[in-house]
């Protein structure tokens, strides 16, 4: 009996020991693999942002990264402007330029670039070299810099796209002001929420346990998708993310979160908004330029409506006395949204306002087919 016992604790203890023994060399494997094969460049300069400017994408960057938890990871090539391209992505002079402007939404977070409506639009108009200046949290007011700096760096703007986000009310009110030579910059006692210094030692994991976290990343990120799926097949709605930034469209200003919206910032973001679209304007016709506004839905606004603002009426506000040419995604999207029961995951990552690679298209198919008019 003592026998069965001394070997039911060595065979335990073996057990233990080689499971211990693997866990230890994967974490090893993991810390070299990190500082090696798998280490990648940070292609965000956030210096001059801890310093109260605009942040930039480095110049001639390239690395892998992943948005956020959820979504997956993503190549990011940039060119000698610190503009996103694709990685085989060659400029033609004898082309024309078609410059495009916008956040996170027109960077395409979570996207190849061959496949965000910038990376499309740049396929299907080939007589056109196209500038994606879209980085995450832009607004007109930097779109604004970024259009003057551009044209002194001699990208001369044949055609200026700029997609007009529903975040960009808050970031005109409450992230960006302009200095007395007209550079965008934070509000005086402002912090930056995602270009301070992160905790010590989330850094120092995700710094030396790369492997670790995209497997972590991939396995969330198909759950959440399964997940999802399973809820459409089991005739359940799927769950839209409700927004600070947006529900503005549908929600009244009064019922807003008082901590991020009130009245004066509202109709603040609105003006701002307003005046910087009207110098971009004034700019583009200085130099002979076509002027696109784009409008386009989140999901909580297809779900929900502009029963509250109209996203809709106030780009025709910004385009009227021929300031620019409206291009309303709004309509296509919600046409969509009438004919695909799956319309949310076919268009958004999940529970998320972003658009995913479908939606992307979709926006890409609906602004082409203005531009080829």
């Amino acid at each position: 009996m003592q026998y069965f016992k001394d070997s039911i604790l060595k065979k335990s203890f073996f057990y233990f020991l080689t499971f211990f023994l693997i866990i230890l060399f994967y974490l090893l494997l993991d810390l070299i693999l990190s500082n090696t094969l798998l280490r990648s460049a940070q292609c965000y300069d956030y210096t001059s942002y801890k310093k109260g400017y605009i942040y930039f994408l480095k110049k001639n960057c390239q690395t892998r990264q992943r948005f956020k938890s959820g979504f997956p990871s993503t190549n990011i090539f940039t060119d000698e402007f610190g503009l996103r391209v694709g990685k085989d992505t060659v400029k033609n002079p004898d082309n024309k330029n078609i410059l495009i402007f916008g956040d996170s939404m027109t960077f395409g977070v979570g996207i190849e670039f061959e496949n965000t409506y910038a990376g499309l639009i740049d396929k299907k108009m080939e007589d056109y070299n196209v500038y994606n200046f879209g980085v995450g949290s832009y607004a007109p007011s930097v779109h604004l810099y970024k259009l003057k700096n551009a044209i002194k760096d001699n990208i001369n703007p044949n055609k200026i796209l700029l997609f007009l986000d529903l975040s960009d009310v808050m970031d005109e009110a409450r992230r960006w002001v302009d200095d007395e030579d007209g550079i965008p910059k934070r509000p005086e006692g402002s912090k930056p929420s995602w270009a301070r210094d992160v905790n010590k030692k989330k850094r120092l994991v995700e710094k030396n346990f790369k492997l670790s976290k995209e497997i972590a990343g991939v396995v969330r990120f198909n759950l959440r998708r399964l997940r999802s799926e399973a809820k459409n097949m089991a005739n359940k709605n799927v769950k839209v993310k409700t927004s600070i930034q947006g529900a503005y469209t549908y929600t009244k200003l009064e019922n807003l979160d008082k901590r991020f919206w009130n009245k004066n910032d509202f109709s603040k973001g609105l003006i701002k908004v307003n005046e910087k679209i009207s110098k971009i304007s004034r700019i583009a016709k200085e130099n002979n330029s076509e002027f696109y506004l784009i409008i386009y839905p989140w999901g909580e606004t297809l779900l929900h409506g502009e029963k509250e603002f109209s996203w809709s009426n106030f780009g025709e506000q910004l385009c009227s006395n021929k300031k620019c040419i409206l291009i309303n995604a709004i309509p296509e999207f919600n046409k969509y949204k009438k004919t695909n029961k799956n319309w949310a995951n076919d268009l958004y990552f999940l529970n998320d306002e972003h658009l995913n690679k479908g939606g992307a298209k979709l926006l890409a198919d609906i602004v082409l087919k203005k531009l080829n008019k």
